[in-house]
C-alpha cells in the first residue's frame, strides 16, 4: 500500500542556527534514522501539544491547533489534549 498524504505541507519555517548547531542536529537526525526537517517538525508539534495541555484556557492558537487536528483526522492527539 502506498503512502498517501492527507495533508499537503506548503508553508515553510526558517530556524536560524549556527553551523555547529546544524551539524549536531543533522547528526542527531541521522542517528535516529529520520529526515532532519521531519525531526524539527515533530519537535515543534510536540512542544505545541505540551503547551496546550498545560494551558487552563483556550486561546485562538489553541483553537486553531485543535481545528487542524480535526481536519487532519488525528484523533489520538485530540484525545490526549482533551483528557486531563
Amino acid at each position: 500500500m502506498a503512502n498517501i498524504r492527507k495533508t499537503k505541507r506548503e508553508v515553510r519555517m526558517d530556524i536560524p542556527m549556527a553551523k555547529e548547531e546544524k551539524k549536531l542536529f543533522t547528526e542527531y537526525a541521522k542517528e535516529l534514522g529520520i529526515n532532519p526537517t521531519r525531526l524539527a517538525r515533530n519537535i515543534i508539534m510536540q512542544q505545541a501539544e505540551a503547551k496546550l495541555r498545560n494551558n487552563a484556557f483556550y486561546i485562538p492558537v489553541t483553537k486553531a491547533y485543535i481545528k487542524y487536528l480535526e481536519i487532519t483526522n488525528q484523533k489520538e492527539i485530540l484525545e490526549r489534549i482533551k483528557t486531563p
